[in-house]
């Protein structure tokens, strides 16, 4: 299951947590997200990118043959 955690410090900072996206989906979701926020008029400005284990995984497609 996706899913995306935003944590909100008592200082201002956002910490974004991307769990169940494969490779580098979750750059694409984050650019959603980012440009979502911009559209209301949020100046989002990203300090640290940490994959995660998830990011190193490659998605698989599987084929069927028939012979």
């Amino acid at each position: 299951m996706k899913e995306i955690r935003i944590e909100i410090t008592r200082d201002g900072r956002i910490k974004v947590l991307y769990s169940g996206f494969v490779g580098d989906e979750c750059f694409a979701e984050a650019q959603k997200l980012y440009a979502l926020l911009k559209s209301k008029g949020v100046d989002v400005v990203i300090e640290q990118v940490t994959p995660t284990q998830e990011y190193y995984v490659t998605q698989t497609q599987k084929t069927k043959v028939s012979l």
